[in-house]
């Protein structure tokens, strides 16, 4: 009896974390498109890039997006020129090399939380009372991640360049994330492009999570009527 009290406590626990956390991972998946370059270049209000034309630009950014979401080596960057030259450097290429590791640990993370939350379902929703504890677990893990990022949203307005530097701290080595304006890195993909794809991602999590939170507690509160 304990141990099934210990699975099942363990399971609530699983889905608490690993559902929001799933609908927080899914959003990446639309952010990291060509249609969401293509949105932000199409802003009147976008900065300009200095060094490339508005469509060897948006080449070089789609170009650089593939080599993110393909099985494509670094021969794919060293290959992009402009004008004869080489389009990144050595430490931009190996910034790309560690985001795209970032990359592809987010959407492996992603895979194993949807897998996570079908096998800690399967095992609470054969009975009535389980049911309820799993939707009141996902009411509340989708809330508590609502309060996270909304908390590191007040952080991201109030200084955007704090939130951005503890980001790349966390997730990139050293200073290999700090490049010049000049760079193309910079030119393709500015501050702006980056605090736009962060409230983007928030704000899609935010609702998600408050309609997960909401239709998980009705159907709760349902459940329990027909108990």
């Amino acid at each position: 009896m304990r141990e099934h009290r210990g699975l099942e406590a363990l399971a609530l626990a699983v889905l608490g974390i690993c559902a929001p956390l799933w609908l927080l991972l899914s959003n990446l998946y639309p952010l990291a498109t060509r249609a969401f370059v293509r949105y932000e270049y199409s802003k009147p209000s976008f900065p300009v890039a200095t060094r490339y034309s508005a469509a060897e630009r948006l080449s070089l950014a789609e170009a650089t997006l593939h080599y993110m979401r393909s099985d494509e080596d670094t021969e794919h960057l060293v290959a992009l020129e402009s004008q004869g030259r080489p389009v990144y450097n050595l430490r931009e290429i190996k910034h790309l090399v560690d985001a795209k590791r970032v990359m592809r640990g987010a959407f492996a993370l992603h895979a194993v939380c949807g897998l996570l939350c079908v096998l800690a379902g399967a095992l609470l929703w054969c009975r009535k009372e389980g049911r309820l504890r799993v939707l009141r677990s996902i009411s509340v893990g989708c809330l508590a991640l609502v309060a996270i990022l909304l908390a590191i949203g007040i952080l991201a307005y109030a200084n955007f360049g704090l939130f951005f530097t503890i980001f790349h701290r966390l997730l990139f080595e050293g200073d290999s994330w700090l490049f010049a304006y000049s760079d193309t890195l910079i030119q393709l993909f500015p501050v702006r492009f980056w605090m736009d794809a962060t409230w983007m991602l928030s704000l899609l999590t935010v609702g998600e999570c408050m309609s997960a939170a909401v239709l998980a507690y009705a159907l709760s509160g349902r459940l329990k009527e027909t108990q």
